[in-house]
Order: C-alpha cells, then structure tokens, then sequence
C-alpha cells in the first residue's frame, strides 16, 4: 500500500480508503449486511494496509457498526473520518453524537457533508473551528463544496480536505478549478464515485444490464443518463484494450488511474465482500504505463464534454441536499440534539 501526505497536516493517507455508506444498512440501501461481515471487510482492510476510514453521521447506523469493528484495532494506526450537516447551531452536537456511536474520543478528520442554502459558510466554519480547538477532531475539511465555497471555507479555516467525485468521466474538479485551487493550497482531495457507482467497471454494456430499482441512485447520475451512457462506452472500450494489456479488470486500471492523478491524496471504495477489497486494493499496485495513464485520462475527458457540470454527478441542483433539513430528520437524530 502506497501513502499519500495530507496538505500540511502531518497525516499520511492510504491511497485506497475504505467508504462504508453501504454498512450502515440504511434505507436508501437494498442489502443490508451482516456486521460480521463488516467487521470482517474491515479488519482485512486494515490488514492490507488502508488506514483510513470514512463514514458519516447520515449512513443508517454506520458509524455504531464501524465503532465496534474497530474495538481491538490500534486507534493511533488510523485516520477515521466522519461528516455532518452544515448548521453551526447543531455541529458541536453532531461530532458528540458520532463520538458516541463510535466509542472514541476524537476524530482524525470532520467535514461538513455538504453545503447548504440555508447557512452561512463563515458561521458553518467558525463552529467546526471551534470543535477543533476543543480537540474534538484533529483537522477538518468540507465535502461537495463548489470551487466559490471551497475558497470561502478556506478563508475563514484552515481546510485539510475536500472530499469531491472524481474519476475518468466526470471531470467536475477540473473544469471548476477545484483541484487546482486544492493543489496550490495544500489542500488534500479524497475522491468518492471513483467507479462512476459502477460504470467504470465494464459491467454495463446495455442499458439492459442495469439492475437498478426504481430508488437507485443511478437513475439520476449523469453517465447513465440515455445518450451519455452510450456515449461513455466509447471509453470502455478503450478501457477494455488497457486492462487486457495488463491483465487486469477495468475497474483496476479506472481506480488506478484516479490514484495516478496530481492532488488526489486518496480514492473512497466501497466492499460489500472482502473479494472486492483486495480487488480494490490490488489496483493500488499497478504501474501503468504514463502514455496510457495519458490515452485515458485524454479519452474520459473528451467524453465529460457533454456533461451539465450545473448540476452535481448524481443529477440534483446544488443546494438541492439538505443534511440538517432532510437527512438528520430522517434517521431520527433529532432526539440527540440538545440545540
């Protein structure tokens, strides 16, 4: 496993993270899995070397279950990072409230989930300051914050991290000047969708293929979206040609080629199975060549051309998600609340 220095903070990243939205057998999730199993999906992770975790307080009871996988594990070995809404009144209790579920008593990195219309970003990160002298968290950062947000977050903050989708397609980061204001700021970038929630492993060459159900996310993303689908299988091929070069999956290469990329400290996956992990983990080792890193990363954004960047990859408006309004109300942690 290779790591990744975070900006000025002194951590080292994994440059494979382990996302556990799926553990936290929430509503918006078909397959609830056993905690054994998640435990098991942990502690191998671990193993091979991902030392960084992520969760946040809206993923069903993630963070209760991944708090129990790590009893027996070296806390100091490990940067575990969580996110919450943006409301300052309610921040000091929400990291309480995560602190609580997971059984420790600070976390390595606390980011707001996402921006909201609703509240001020100078008054969202003056309270995650606050949080951070208190030696709630070790270091904070924001998560799908536009490049406008991101520069009047970091104004008011000393931002360690922006956790943003990124991958061969969806280019957002770069036309928005993201990843470059994160690179010449010592900002780290965390990138989540790495896989484009599966389009990037090949498994879908048909619209036919999809198995999604009417509350699939994937309804809304924009590469599945009718004409950017068909579209986007022109990389698949492409991608199909590099892989079988390498003698790997093109989910490999596709998360290798995100890990390749300047200012991209660490790439979010998920594993429902400890097979898809070590998968996971095993892209991490590749060393493509620069001239197909290059063909790739030149094909995908020739293609992310006709994407509508004026709305976010999963298709909604921005300001659209409302953590404190709708996500908190509906996992029923309104009673924790003390404000």
């Amino acid at each position: 496993m290779r790591y990744n220095k975070l900006g000025t903070t002194g951590l080292e990243l994994s440059v494979i993270s382990l996302g556990t939205w799926a553990f936290g057998n929430s509503p918006r999730w078909e397959n609830d899995l056993d905690e054994g199993k998640v435990k098991k999906i942990i502690h191998r992770a671990v193993e091979l070397g991902v030392n960084t975790i992520d969760t946040a307080i809206v993923y069903g009871k993630s963070e209760e279950i991944v708090g129990r996988a790590l009893k027996g594990l070296k806390r100091q070995n490990l940067v575990i990072v969580s996110k919450c809404g943006s409301d300052p009144a309610k921040i000091e209790d929400y990291i309480d409230i995560s602190l609580s579920r997971m059984g420790l008593d600070y976390l390595d990195l606390y980011l707001i989930h996402t921006p909201s219309p609703s509240f001020d970003i100078e008054d969202t990160m003056a309270a995650m300051e606050k949080i951070k002298k208190k030696g709630k968290t070790r270091h904070i950062g924001v998560s799908n914050f536009n490049s406008q947000e991101l520069k009047k977050a970091s104004s008011i903050a000393d931002i360690a991290v922006c956790q943003s989708p990124y991958n061969l397609l969806w280019r957002e980061i770069e036309y928005k000047k993201i990843l470059d204001f994160c690179i010449n700021n010592d900002i780290g970038i965390m990138s989540y969708s790495s896989l484009g929630q599966g389009f990037l492993t090949g498994l879908y060459r048909k619209r036919e293929d999809l198995p999604w159900s009417s509350e699939d996310t994937r309804q809304r993303n924009a590469l599945y979206k009718e004409g950017n689908f068909e579209k986007g299988q022109e990389l698949i091929e492409l991608l199909d040609k590099i892989s079988k070069k390498y003698d790997k999956s093109i989910a490999d290469i596709s998360l290798n080629w995100v890990i390749n990329q300047k200012g991209i400290t660490t790439a979010l996956v998920g594993a429902e199975k400890i097979e898809h992990l070590e998968d996971s983990i095993k892209a991490s080792e590749i060393k493509m060549d620069k001239e197909d890193i290059k063909i790739l990363g030149e094909k995908g954004k020739e293609i992310s051309k006709i994407y509508d960047y004026s709305r976010t990859m999963f298709g909604l408006e921005y300001g659209q998600i409302k953590v404190d309004e709708d996500f908190i109300p509906e996992m029923g942690l309104d009673k924790f609340l003390k404000n």
